[in-house]
């Protein structure tokens, strides 16, 4: 029993080391260093299993010693790293882009799905049935291939004005509108395979909205998929230029391969000028569909300062390693 006892300490000791430091160093979150940058996302678990750990720490060894005082400290600031970074995604402040109030004006609305497919899934029906579940003005696919683009064919008698630009290396991009799309330009930001929309639509009242979508690569080199290794993200850096010359109200969606609170503002310099639907609603963690314990939110939408909204949802399972996100969006005309 005795050397259970002992066995379990060292474990615990291990642990509290181990997210004790990733926690510290997940400060240089903008490292060249994969495995550095890669630390910035799983601040949610590191909060968590920070808080269980200190708490063993103190009902299972009771003994006080220099060395267990050191690991809680180090827990605790720890706990402080990360909270900083997943306050902004709770109710502790407020939100960034108002909640829209009733009554609605249909005329000033837009709606919208936007789903990461994952190209070797070959499950269409679900998400088909959340189209037409949500009915959405606006329909977003990424990670779209040729076989894809032919199974999403059928929308076009609904939605009557797309764009398609696929590929077979995961990055393929289809969108779907009922909304006329009056200028719809397919644009490679950083990589020849990695395409951009960038379009202007005409809502019901007339108004023209910009919706730039794009699914960037990381800035690394990921086996059978494009190179984007030393690039250091320049794809966000371009789109700021467009997001900061915009003439028209604009959203931004798409998977940026990217956790909310990275570094957005500071890549596309539009701080102040793009907002977080997330902020102060909820995380709405969007990967991994496929392990309920490595969950993080990568699928974002940014609106300028002229939108409210109506309702954001993760919506339920469609096969890929994505959970689809859905958003009511409310032009205010004040």
């Amino acid at each position: 029993m005795e050397k259970l006892k002992k066995a379990f300490r060292i474990v615990l000791y291990i642990l509290a080391i181990f997210i004790m430091l990733c926690s510290m160093l997940s400060i240089f979150r903008n490292s060249e260093i994969r495995y550095l940058k890669m630390l910035d996302f799983p601040r949610i678990q590191l909060f968590i299993i920070s808080l269980a750990t200190i708490l063993f720490l103190l009902i299972f060894i009771r003994k006080r010693s220099w060395f267990k005082n050191i690991l809680i400290s180090g827990l605790l600031i720890g706990i402080l790293i990360n909270g900083y970074f997943l306050i902004n995604y709770t109710r502790l402040v407020p939100v960034e882009v108002p909640s829209a109030e009733a009554p609605f004006n249909p005329s000033n609305e837009l709606s919208m799905i936007i789903a990461n497919v994952k190209m070797s899934n070959k499950i269409v029906q679900p998400l088909m049935d959340l189209i037409s579940e949500k009915n959405p003005d606006l329909i977003l696919a990424m990670e779209t291939d040729q076989w894809w683009s032919n199974k999403l064919n059928v929308l076009t008698a609904n939605y009557p004005y797309f764009q398609q630009s696929t590929n077979k290396v995961a990055y393929g991009m289809v969108l779907y509108s009922k909304l006329p799309l009056n200028m719809i330009d397919v644009t490679y930001l950083n990589n020849k395979k990695v395409p951009s929309f960038e379009s202007t639509i005409t809502l019901k009242n007339n108004q023209e909205i910009s919706l730039h979508c794009l699914h960037p690569v990381p800035p690394t080199h990921y086996k059978d998929l494009p190179d984007n290794a030393n690039q250091d993200e320049n794809a966000m850096k371009k789109l700021g230029k467009h997001i900061q010359d915009r003439k028209h109200p604009t959203i931004v969606a798409g998977d940026l391969n990217d956790v909310v609170w990275s570094y957005v503002d500071e890549l596309t310099n539009t701080k102040n000028i793009l907002f977080d639907l997330r902020v102060g609603r909820g995380f709405f963690n969007s990967f991994s569909a496929e392990n309920m314990f490595m969950r993080w939110p990568l699928d974002h939408v940014f609106v300028t300062e002229e939108f409210r909204l109506k309702k954001l949802e993760r919506l339920s399972k469609i096969g890929s390693d994505h959970f689809p996100i859905y958003v009511e969006l409310v032009l205010d005309k004040k």
